[in-house]
Order: structure tokens, then C-alpha cells, then sequence
């Protein structure tokens, strides 16, 4: 049976442009190797970019392990 898990990496607001800091693309890295370690495959993943009055932004990442 297949097993799939979400998850949201939050990245920092900016008013002028959707844009990523390189601590975040780390942080990506990061988050992308430990979940492989653990045995969890990336399937997809999308940006989240907040319109007016939504601050929130951030990746929306899904993982699936057998």
C-alpha cells in the first residue's frame, strides 16, 4: 500500500515579488533529504504565493512511501 504525507515549508513574505532566499532553497534541501533517509519520495510540490491580505506563503510539498 502506498502512503502519502504533505507537508508546508513556510518562506518569507515579500510585498514586490514571489521570491526565494537562498536559506530557504537550503531549507528545502534539507527538508527533501531527510524525508528520502526516512524513505519518502518526493511526488510534488507547488508554491503557495498569498494574494492581498493573505500573508501566507510557502511549499506545499507531498511525499509517498510503499
Amino acid at each position: 500500500m502506498v502512503r502519502y504525507e504533505s507537508e508546508i515549508l513556510t518562506v518569507s513574505f515579500k510585498w514586490i515579488k514571489s521570491t526565494i532566499k537562498e536559506e530557504e532553497v537550503r531549507m528545502l534541501d534539507e527538508l527533501i533529504n531527510r524525508r528520502a533517509k526516512e524513505g519518502w519520495e518526493l511526488v510534488t510540490h507547488s508554491f503557495m504565493g498569498g494574494g492581498a491580505g493573505n500573508i501566507a506563503r510557502g511549499i506545499l510539498l507531498t511525499f509517498k512511501k510503499e
